[in-house]
């Protein structure tokens, strides 16, 4: 699809004059930028990948055809581009750095359990990520914390980002966002874009949950996510992170490669297998 085919899906799917508005308007941005920019890297083979703030990364359950997809046609909303259904149709969803990271201590991070402390009435508080190489000291962090009860999950980027305890997901890309900022500033789970406006972009069912849950944000509902409305296009993409089945294919590597020839592509201990 081009640009008129989602231009019509938007006006078809959007009726409130003003959210349809800020759609299109968005739509418009996405495609000035397409054609601006690309990111040139520095790296040699080997080198440690170092991430600054506010970069953005997005892992894809579809693996090599999902980078296929996003390589060709940018990273669509799923209300655009079809998919998984999604809390946030109209939007993708990617983590947003809050810091700067190497990226093995990222992943070593984010590999981890995100925990919830309760005090006795079963209120939550205190919440915090144990990375992946501290998980064997999460009872000193409970006893630590005088917990009358605790539970934990896995965080969010471990399911859906290359990580070091699960291998589903075998390809994430790295977005370089520095000229980005205008098409960021409209991002669901910020609560400067209000209430109102992003009701139409969030799926019914989730939508009270989800605007009671954005402004009260902990290490479970994330301040390390963004959902950017309508899409982000591919000649962002810095780098790419593979899983360790990956980073082992060569003909999957060529093909990586060959989808994003400016880009290079790191693995799980952070360092450039190919530029």
């Amino acid at each position: 699809m081009d640009k008129n085919d989602y231009l019509k899906i938007a006006k078809k799917k959007i009726k409130k004059r003003k959210q349809k508005k800020i759609l299109l308007d968005q739509i418009e941005l996405y495609y000035s930028l397409n054609i601006t920019f690309v990111p040139k890297h520095h790296y040699k083979l080997g080198d440690d990948v170092f991430l600054t703030k506010s970069t953005l990364l997005h892992g894809t359950y579809k693996n090599i055809d999902g980078l296929r997809e996003i390589a060709f046609n940018g990273l669509i909303a799923g209300a655009f581009a079809g998919g998984r259904n999604s809390k946030y149709p109209f939007a993708v969803g990617v983590w947003n750095l809050k810091n700067d990271y190497f990226l093995r201590d990222y992943v070593d991070f984010y590999s981890g359990g995100t925990i919830g402390y309760e005090d006795s009435s079963r209120q939550v508080f205190k919440t915090e990520v144990i990375p992946y190489s501290k998980m064997n000291s999460a009872f000193s962090n409970i006893k630590k914390n005088n917990t009358f009860r605790w539970n934990m999950e896995e965080t969010k980027e471990a399911r859906f980002m290359p990580s070091l305890i699960q291998d589903e997901v075998q390809v994430a890309v790295i977005f370089d966002s520095e000229n980005l900022s205008e098409l960021l500033e409209k991002d669901l789970l910020d609560v400067s874009f209000s209430d109102e406006d992003v009701k139409v972009f969030v799926n019914k069912w989730y939508y009270s949950k989800f605007i009671r849950d954005r402004k009260q944000k902990n290490d479970f509902f994330t301040d390390r996510e963004s959902a950017i409305l309508f899409g982000i296009p591919s000649n962002f993409i810095s780098g790419v992170l593979v899983g360790r089945k990956y980073e082992k294919d060569k003909k999957i590597l060529d093909e990586i490669k060959n989808l994003l020839p400016w880009v290079y592509i790191c693995n799980l201990d952070g360092r450039v297998l190919v530029i």
